[in-house]
């Protein structure tokens, strides 16, 4: 018998974000893992990066990535009057990046690299979140203790979501924020608050003149839920998820959340007209 072959690795849209075209493979884990160390550098300055893409093609670098600015981020620039200044790397002190940018690249000997950098705080449709934090307002001082900032970015990363601005990956990450540090007896409360959310967002178009594409989500955690000895799994889908068609627009993430009771992964699938 072969090898099982995961389904969600045939996808036609499954969107690649890195794309070194050289003979050498040493190319391509190096690009790798320098997404990775670029995005322990934003998120060290509450900047989130939500897309990247990076290609090298004849010695030149071309790396667009799309960022988002947290609410304790921008609070910051407030206090130092940046605020009306329109906030993006730049302002953020262009040397760290500049230097960063110029060690890590000079393992490859490139003569130029293009940086195009777009700032989702700038394309945020405000109807949209008003309409979200009167949904989910509720779940304010339960889940959100002593943490507004970070549940307003949630509404903000809601919004991205629902007009397909940012993929699931980015969206499975706030939630595990949000899921890290609760204590053991608001499990189930996590879990019927993604079930009131899923349900929100897949019937947006129906309650609201919004266009969202949308139609399906399932979601899977797995661990030590309610401080549990055993492990053990728990999912809520809300709509219709076909995961086992290649011609459907689904987009599959998984993260695992490191917390005092243990780890817990979570899976995700959103489907998409």
């Amino acid at each position: 018998m072969g090898q099982k072959t995961n389904v969600l690795t045939l996808r036609k849209n499954k969107i690649e974000n890195l794309n070194l075209n050289s003979e050498s493979t040493k190319f391509f884990l190096y690009g790798f893992f320098f997404f990775k160390h670029f995005e322990k550098l934003l998120l060290r300055k509450g900047i989130i990066l939500v897309g990247k893409v990076l290609n090298y093609e004849n010695g030149q670098f071309f790396l667009n990535i799309t960022t988002f600015f947290r609410s304790t981020k921008m609070i910051s620039y407030k206090r130092k009057k940046l605020i009306y200044t329109k906030p993006s790397l730049s302002t953020v002190k262009s040397s760290m990046f500049s230097n960063f940018i110029k060690n890590q690249f000079g393992f490859f000997n490139s003569n130029l690299v293009i940086l195009n950098c777009k700032n989702l705080n700038k394309s945020l449709n405000k109807f949209i979140v008003v309409y979200f934090y009167d949904q989910i307002k509720r779940f304010n001082s339960i889940l959100f203790a002593r943490r507004f900032n970070l549940f307003i970015d949630f509404i903000k990363f809601t919004s991205f979501f629902v007009e397909s601005k940012i993929t699931s990956d980015s969206y499975l990450y706030l939630l595990g924020q949000i899921f890290r540090i609760l204590p053991k007896r608001k499990h189930s409360r996590f879990l019927f608050f993604l079930k009131n959310l899923f349900k929100t967002i897949v019937d947006l178009k129906t309650r609201t003149k919004i266009a969202s594409s949308i139609k399906g989500i399932k979601f899977i955690i797995n661990g030590k839920l309610q401080g549990k000895t055993r492990a053990g799994s728990s999912s809520i889908q809300v709509g219709s998820v076909p995961i086992q068609s290649l011609e459907k627009n689904v987009d599959f993430s998984r993260l695992h959340v490191y917390t005092l009771y243990g780890a817990f992964g979570f899976q995700m699938w959103v489907y998409r007209k």
